[in-house]
């Protein structure tokens, strides 16, 4: 079976879309993980004090958090490339 340049094109393309598909979901693995674990913590530990925080506070750090870490990786990411080798 002959494979003509628009079918290794085509195959290319999908590669692509995949691998940026892994990425993105990789960096919103590695924001929400920890945003996720830190806006529990700092409920549980507003619980026991016996100030437990308001919905909206937890939101806003659970965002901050997440928008901070998927700010970071991405940078790193471009830095280091997506293999962790410096280009």
């Amino acid at each position: 079976m002959m494979r003509t340049a628009k079918t290794m094109a085509k195959e290319c393309a999908l590669m692509a879309t995949d691998e940026a598909a892994y990425r993105l979901l990789g960096l919103t693995i590695i924001a929400l993980v920890p945003a996720l674990f830190w806006t529990g913590v700092v409920a549980a530990i507003g619980s026991a004090i016996g100030q437990p925080p308001s919905a909206i506070t937890l939101v806003t750090v659970g965002a901050a958090i997440a928008t901070f870490l998927f700010t970071a990786a991405t940078t790193l990411f471009a830095r280091l490339g997506w293999q962790g080798r410096p280009d």
